[in-house]
């Protein structure tokens, strides 16, 4: 979640009480840090969203400057479990992600 201070503001509205009743017992906070992680998990699902459509109307391989054939490197040095780093730097830019 955003760990920036901002600007707070009230919002009433009507939603599913059941829906609501399980998030509240699942996740065990207030019902404003409930509705900032549903609203972040929303603009995350529509980024990905236009990011995959972008993709789709205009593909890597069909723009020459980002279209070339990569020499072939090694295997990877692993065959399994992520290594310890890689889950860190994920862990790290997921974290970038989310202060936006």
């Amino acid at each position: 979640m955003n760990t920036r201070p901002s600007t707070r503001t009230r919002i009433s509205t009507t939603v599913d009480a059941d829906r609501l009743a399980r998030a509240r017992a699942t996740v065990g906070r207030p019902d404003s840090e409930l509705i900032d992680l549903a609203l972040a998990a929303l603009l995350r699902s529509l980024d990905g969203a236009r990011e995959r459509e972008a993709l789709l109307d205009a593909p890597y391989e069909d723009d020459p400057e980002l279209a070339w054939n990569a020499p072939t490197g090694p295997d990877l040095p692993y065959d399994g479990a992520v290594p310890t780093d890689v889950q860190r730097l994920a862990a790290q830019r997921r974290a970038r992600y989310d202060d936006r």
